[in-house]
Protein backbone atom coordinates (compact mmCIF):
# COMPACT_ATOMS: atom_id res chain seq x y z
CA UNK A 1 0.00 0.00 0.00
CA UNK A 2 1.62 3.44 -1.07
CA UNK A 3 1.06 6.24 1.67
CA UNK A 4 0.49 10.21 -0.17
CA UNK A 5 2.96 12.52 0.83
CA UNK A 6 3.88 15.96 0.05
CA UNK A 7 6.83 16.75 -1.83
CA UNK A 8 9.34 18.65 0.31
CA UNK A 9 9.54 21.66 -0.74
CA UNK A 10 5.67 21.80 0.28
CA UNK A 11 6.37 20.77 2.95
CA UNK A 12 8.88 23.31 3.83
CA UNK A 13 6.10 26.07 2.48
CA UNK A 14 3.71 24.70 4.81
CA UNK A 15 6.29 24.68 7.85
CA UNK A 16 7.09 27.62 7.17
CA UNK A 17 4.03 29.72 6.76
CA UNK A 18 3.00 27.63 10.10
CA UNK A 19 6.71 28.75 12.12
CA UNK A 20 6.25 32.36 10.76
CA UNK A 21 2.36 32.98 11.74
CA UNK A 22 3.39 31.33 15.38
CA UNK A 23 6.27 33.57 15.62
CA UNK A 24 4.70 36.76 15.13
CA UNK A 25 1.33 35.77 17.59
CA UNK A 26 4.33 34.88 19.75
CA UNK A 27 5.79 37.95 19.84
CA UNK A 28 2.85 40.35 19.60
CA UNK A 29 1.65 38.23 22.80
CA UNK A 30 4.31 38.44 24.83
CA UNK A 31 4.87 42.35 23.60
CA UNK A 32 0.85 42.49 25.44
CA UNK A 33 2.50 40.70 28.91
CA UNK A 34 5.22 43.18 28.67
CA UNK A 35 3.70 46.59 28.35
CA UNK A 36 5.61 49.45 27.46
CA UNK A 37 9.00 48.51 26.90
CA UNK A 38 12.10 51.15 26.94
CA UNK A 39 15.36 50.43 26.66
CA UNK A 40 16.25 49.94 29.78
CA UNK A 41 17.30 47.11 31.95
CA UNK A 42 14.39 46.63 33.55
CA UNK A 43 12.38 46.50 30.52
CA UNK A 44 14.86 43.92 29.08
CA UNK A 45 14.42 41.63 31.99
CA UNK A 46 11.06 41.34 32.02
CA UNK A 47 10.99 40.84 28.15
CA UNK A 48 13.42 37.62 28.78
CA UNK A 49 11.16 36.35 31.59
CA UNK A 50 8.51 35.80 28.88
CA UNK A 51 8.07 32.71 27.42
CA UNK A 52 6.31 33.77 24.54
CA UNK A 53 9.69 36.28 23.52
CA UNK A 54 11.34 33.05 23.56
CA UNK A 55 8.90 31.02 21.51
CA UNK A 56 9.05 33.61 19.05
CA UNK A 57 12.98 33.65 18.69
CA UNK A 58 12.60 30.08 18.32
CA UNK A 59 10.42 30.16 15.70
CA UNK A 60 12.54 33.03 13.82
CA UNK A 61 15.48 30.20 14.09
CA UNK A 62 13.28 27.61 12.56
CA UNK A 63 12.22 30.37 10.15
CA UNK A 64 15.73 30.30 8.86
CA UNK A 65 16.50 26.49 8.90
CA UNK A 66 13.16 26.27 7.00
CA UNK A 67 13.40 28.84 4.51
CA UNK A 68 17.15 27.62 3.76
CA UNK A 69 15.23 24.73 2.75
CA UNK A 70 13.07 26.00 0.41
CA UNK A 71 15.78 28.27 -1.11
CA UNK A 72 17.96 24.91 -1.24
CA UNK A 73 14.79 23.46 -3.96
CA UNK A 74 13.53 26.79 -5.43
CA UNK A 75 14.87 30.08 -7.31
CA UNK A 76 14.94 32.95 -5.07
CA UNK A 77 12.84 35.55 -7.85
CA UNK A 78 10.02 32.70 -6.81
CA UNK A 79 10.40 31.70 -3.63
CA UNK A 80 10.84 35.52 -2.10
CA UNK A 81 7.64 36.42 -3.37
CA UNK A 82 5.60 33.38 -2.99
CA UNK A 83 6.91 34.30 1.16
CA UNK A 84 4.40 36.65 0.75
CA UNK A 85 1.63 34.00 1.27
CA UNK A 86 2.68 34.72 4.99
CA UNK A 87 1.16 38.10 5.45
CA UNK A 88 -2.45 36.45 4.80
CA UNK A 89 -1.90 33.80 7.37
CA UNK A 90 -1.01 36.33 9.43
CA UNK A 91 -3.67 38.30 9.44
CA UNK A 92 -6.10 35.47 9.85
CA UNK A 93 -4.37 34.63 12.70
CA UNK A 94 -4.55 38.33 14.05
CA UNK A 95 -8.23 38.05 13.47
CA UNK A 96 -8.60 34.61 15.26
CA UNK A 97 -6.29 34.75 18.17
CA UNK A 98 -6.40 38.41 18.96
CA UNK A 99 -10.01 39.84 17.12
CA UNK A 100 -8.04 42.18 14.80
CA UNK A 101 -10.03 43.85 12.81
CA UNK A 102 -10.90 42.34 9.01
CA UNK A 103 -12.40 44.70 6.39
CA UNK A 104 -13.07 44.86 3.02
CA UNK A 105 -9.47 46.56 2.39
CA UNK A 106 -7.45 43.55 4.09
CA UNK A 107 -9.41 41.17 2.24
CA UNK A 108 -9.01 42.62 -0.72
CA UNK A 109 -5.27 43.20 -0.36
CA UNK A 110 -4.94 39.56 0.71
CA UNK A 111 -6.66 38.34 -2.43
CA UNK A 112 -4.14 40.68 -4.39
CA UNK A 113 -1.45 38.70 -2.53
CA UNK A 114 -2.83 35.27 -3.37
CA UNK A 115 -3.12 36.57 -7.03
CA UNK A 116 0.42 37.58 -7.57
CA UNK A 117 1.47 34.72 -5.85
CA UNK A 118 -0.43 32.46 -8.77
CA UNK A 119 0.63 34.66 -11.63
CA UNK A 120 4.20 33.90 -10.17
CA UNK A 121 3.77 30.30 -10.54
CA UNK A 122 5.62 27.60 -8.75
CA UNK A 123 9.07 26.72 -9.44
CA UNK A 124 9.98 23.91 -7.45
CA UNK A 125 13.17 22.89 -9.67
CA UNK A 126 16.29 22.93 -7.82
CA UNK A 127 18.31 26.23 -8.89
CA UNK A 128 21.52 25.61 -10.27
CA UNK A 129 24.05 25.32 -6.87
CA UNK A 130 26.80 28.03 -6.52
CA UNK A 131 30.21 26.81 -7.11
CA UNK A 132 33.12 27.94 -5.29
CA UNK A 133 34.37 29.82 -8.47
CA UNK A 134 30.95 31.57 -8.54
CA UNK A 135 31.29 32.67 -5.46
CA UNK A 136 34.56 34.06 -5.44
CA UNK A 137 33.74 36.32 -8.41
CA UNK A 138 31.30 37.76 -5.89
CA UNK A 139 34.37 38.80 -3.26
CA UNK A 140 36.49 39.92 -6.59
CA UNK A 141 34.27 42.18 -7.43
Amino acid sequence: MHTWRLPPVVTAWVMLLVIETLGQIALKTAGGRIGPFELDWSSIRLALQTPWLWLGLACYLGQFVVWMVILEKSALSAAFPTSAIVFVAVMIASRVVFGDALGWEKVLGSVIIVTGILLLGSDVQASPPVSSDDASDWNSA
